[in-house]
């Protein structure tokens, strides 16, 4: 036993520098673990936050009145925030440009916006592709002027494909318009004599009619003039556009959601049928 001594302490000490060699690795690692896990957190705390906010710019596109409308040609982009996960989500959203309507024709006399605005209307605004349909297009003409207006002529550029249906004319007149060809397209022009119809201060009138078209994948753009006497003034006209949308009516949307060190940027269409997503791409 006594000889034994030795070896035991000797032991004991080979243990003890096992130990702290084995220890220290053994700290840093589980250190490194936990600091690993809370990374791996807050980067998912991240995702989640930005993912929360494309889905809040895709809510506010498809369900917040008068948003999407909100968005033109010359003001196509709109940045908003949100608190997610504690963490503040910085979004942006912009409409793509090639979805915007077409310039409408100019005023010849450069004094209309004053007297009357035009505005037009469709229904339906979609239609399933290659299926027949009857689209009904209303044309509103409002007089925002002070004095009574004289309408002398009103003319609408059928889409491509349109087809004006016989009998369908109502509102201003119930006449049927005289149908032009302008490389292909259907230009129906309704032309009014003495007495001229007309509209006083700040009453609207409306000319609706119908056309058939079978609808392939694409935007049609409907366009209207309405060309007035407004007493001793001389002849003036305006313009507006309604669009049809062969499938869906779709609009397409960039959309950049930035949450801490996470940045989603996607793109999507949005349209009356639902939402599609075009590219999705975290950075």
């Amino acid at each position: 036993m006594n000889s034994e001594k030795g070896q035991a302490f000797l032991l004991a000490l080979v243990a003890l520098g096992i130990g702290a060699l084995v220890t220290a690795p053994f700290l840093g690692h589980a250190s490194s673990s936990l600091i690993g896990s809370r990374v791996y957190r807050e980067a998912i705390a991240e995702r989640y936050s930005a993912d929360a906010g494309i889905e809040h710019a895709i809510w506010r596109l498809k369900y917040e009145p008068g948003f999407a409308d909100s968005l033109t040609a010359e003001n196509p982009t709109a940045n908003d925030s949100i608190t997610i996960n504690n963490m503040t989500n910085n979004i942006t959203i912009t409409r793509i440009d090639d979805t915007f309507p077409p310039e409408p024709p100019p005023d010849p006399e450069g004094q209309q916006s004053w007297r009357i605005q035009v505005t037009k209307g469709v229904e339906p605004n979609s239609a399933p592709v290659g299926q027949p349909t009857t689209f009904t297009y209303t044309i509103y003409i409002e007089n925002v002027g002070t004095s009574t207006v004289h309408i002398e002529k009103i003319s609408d550029l059928l889409p491509l494909g349109f087809i004006y249906e016989t009998g369908s004319s109502s509102g201003v007149t119930t006449e049927e318009p005289t149908i032009e060809l302008e490389e292909g397209q259907q230009d129906l022009v309704w032309v009014f004599p003495t007495p001229h119809p007309f509209v006083d201060a700040g009453e609207t009138v409306t000319q609706v009619f119908q056309a058939i078209a079978t609808p392939e994948e694409d935007i049609y753009w409907n366009t209207a003039w309405v060309t007035l006497i407004p007493d001793s003034i001389g002849t003036i006209g305006t313009g507006s556009s309604a669009p049809v949308g062969g499938g869906c009516l779709p609009y397409v949307y960039d959309l950049v959601s930035t949450a801490v060190g996470t940045t989603i940027h996607a793109q999507v269409s949005i349209s009356d049928t639902g939402v599609s997503i075009i590219s999705w791409q975290v950075e």
